[in-house]
């Protein structure tokens, strides 16, 4: 009975595993990335290679979260409902955050590979919007997931996410960077008599 059970919701459990795991390393790069990239803390080490294969390691997941509900037999989604914002009828508005949350994830994550051809500063300013889609993936697991009310799933998030969000926190509130002391004007030479 268990197996029968298992195999019928197979996609079912391997969409929710997979949405799970992109969110939890999705928040993990996050924190990488902002302590790496920003001033947080002194002597830091270089962290980009973590950060590059826990975002590559988010991207796979979210495929696979998506993809794997075109098996699903309670919800037969088209591959225009999994990736098409306001398409699917099932639960529309969430879904459809959760297809552009994924889509930007995805698509500023392999910006990366082409900040060459961006522009290194252009590629940092577009890079920032990370956090956006991030936060807006956290808004559809806790908004649309099958377990977004049960209490592991939400110690899970929190243990995830709280550390991100402080340390985004502290990058965009924290205390401004200190403006030099204006010099003076060069006075005009007095003149002469």
């Amino acid at each position: 009975m268990t197996v029968a059970v298992i195999t019928e919701h197979l996609f079912w459990i391997m969409s929710r595993a997979a949405g799970t795991a992109a969110l939890l390393l999705s928040s993990v790069a996050v924190c990488v990335g902002l302590l790496f990239g920003g001033k947080l803390i002194k002597g830091r080490p270089d962290l980009r290679h973590l950060h590059e294969a826990l975002s590559l390691a988010t991207i796979v997941a979210l495929v696979v979260h998506a993809v794997s509900l075109l098996g699903d037999s309670f919800l037969s989604p088209s591959l225009a409902d999994i990736t098409i914002p306001f398409v699917s009828g099932y639960q529309r508005w969430w879904t459809s955050l959760g297809i552009v949350a994924g889509w930007a994830m995805i698509a500023l994550g392999l910006s990366y590979y082409a900040r060459d051809r961006i522009g290194q500063q252009r590629w940092k300013r577009l890079h920032r919007f990370t956090a956006l889609a991030w936060i807006a993936g956290i808004v559809h697991s806790l908004g649309e997931g099958t377990d977004a009310g049960t209490t592991w799933f939400l110690v899970a998030t929190a243990i995830a996410v709280l550390p991100a969000l402080a340390l985004l926190a502290v990058r965009h509130l924290g205390t401004p960077a200190a403006t030099p002391p204006r010099t003076p004007a060069a006075k005009a030479p007095a003149p002469r008599a």
